[in-house]
């Protein structure tokens, strides 16, 4: 284990707020690498050297045996062992005698520290573990290679055959944020959930299953108002409630597409659902069909007649207002039997008919291709 400078600055901090003497936290190479005295950093402890090599508290008693070694001064000099090596050696400056009791302090609390940070590795270690499993699952399927995926997700109490609710959240980053912050939000985010489902799928993408789908919406503004604090640029894509694997992945898949496409055409939004996009994005990943020519060319036929535009406009307003004749009429500033007139002439020149639903939603798509041309 190496020891990380955050947690030897840690152990320094904490370990003279109990002593109120200067502590070092010595490397396994017997550097100095945090110290109550900074200008110590970076120097070559020679007691502690001996104490990594003979494994045993050292204590400095006196000046003369201070003399024997370069940079030392009077204190206790004790070894952190983890999993049979010295990992580190904490240094209490001092009179032996005066610091002897709250020595064992400080020993005490770089040593929890030191398992605490342990502990949290060794749980992070399993948790990336476990996105790595979830990662292989979703690209190999059910192939033998992603049901064994998927067998060792259950033994981690992620079973993929249960309700649940995937969001993802696009952080755009580019890749460029630091390990800590993105544990931090991985934490965090764990926290708003009370469940470490929290899965990291990529350096820009955190996927997050949600058990309680009937609460999502409160969940949702939490993790939005936190997001907020954290970044500037992300978006949270809301898929689709899945109860088997196939669903899951299904689920997945399509709300990646649904960011990729509410980042190109609508950037500043922050929470996206299919509600909102399952139409236009599916009909934007089809815009390149031969399909579409029918479309394009019942508005052409719409344009090329003498109040083609005003058809148009009508035909708009029509589909906004849920094709209710009155609301329409009201918004258009007509009466009903003019916008009537206007509906018939738009069957007559499309040979769709504004009345029935599923040509109504042929026309719909028409519009949609249209105005996507026009923008």
């Amino acid at each position: 284990m190496l020891i990380t400078l955050e947690l030897a600055n840690t152990i320094v901090k904490r370990a003279m707020s109990i002593i109120h003497h200067n502590v070092n936290v010595i490397d396994h190479q017997g550097i100095i690498i945090a110290s109550g005295e900074n200008h110590r950093v970076g120097e070559r402890h020679e007691v502690a050297y001996e104490v990594i090599k003979n494994r045993q508290r050292m204590i400095i008693e006196n000046t003369q045996q201070a003399s024997k070694y370069k940079n030392v001064q009077l204190g206790i000099n004790h070894p952190i062992i983890v999993d049979d090596q010295v990992v580190m050696v904490i240094g209490i400056s001092g009179n032996p005698v005066a610091i002897g009791r709250y020595a064992e302090l400080a020993v005490l609390a770089a040593e929890l520290l030191v398992k605490q940070s342990l502990d949290i590795r060794e749980m992070n270690w399993q948790y990336r573990i476990r996105d790595l499993l979830l990662k292989q699952y979703l690209e190999l399927g059910d192939t033998p290679k992603g049901i064994e995926a998927r067998y060792q997700l259950e033994q981690q109490d992620i079973n993929l055959s249960e309700v649940v609710l995937p969001l993802i959240i696009n952080i755009e980053t580019g890749g460029n944020l630091q390990s800590r912050t993105i544990d931090n939000i991985l934490n965090e985010l764990s926290n708003i959930l009370k469940s470490q489902r929290v899965i990291l799928l990529s350096t820009d993408e955190i996927l997050l299953l949600l058990t309680e789908t009937k609460e999502y919406e409160q969940l949702l503004n939490k993790i939005n108002a936190f997001m907020e604090t954290q970044l500037s640029h992300y978006t949270i894509g809301v898929g689709i409630e899945s109860d088997a694997p196939t669903v899951f992945r299904q689920s997945i898949f399509m709300t990646k597409e649904m960011i990729k496409y509410c980042k190109q055409f609508h950037p500043m939004l922050r929470i996206i659902n299919g509600k909102q996009f399952a139409f236009s994005g599916l009909l934007n990943e089809v815009k390149g069909s031969h399909f579409t020519s029918y479309f394009n060319q019942r508005i052409n036929k719409l344009l090329a007649f003498s109040t083609g535009n005003t058809l148009l406009k009508t035909l708009s307003s029509y589909i906004d207002n849920n094709a209710e004749i009155n609301n329409t009429a009201q918004t258009l500033g007509i009466h009903r039997n003019t916008l009537t007139y206007r509906l018939h002439q738009i069957k007559e020149i499309t040979s769709l008919d504004p009345f029935v639903f599923k040509e109504l939603s042929q026309l719909m798509i028409a519009l949609y291709y249209h105005q996507k041309t026009s923008d």
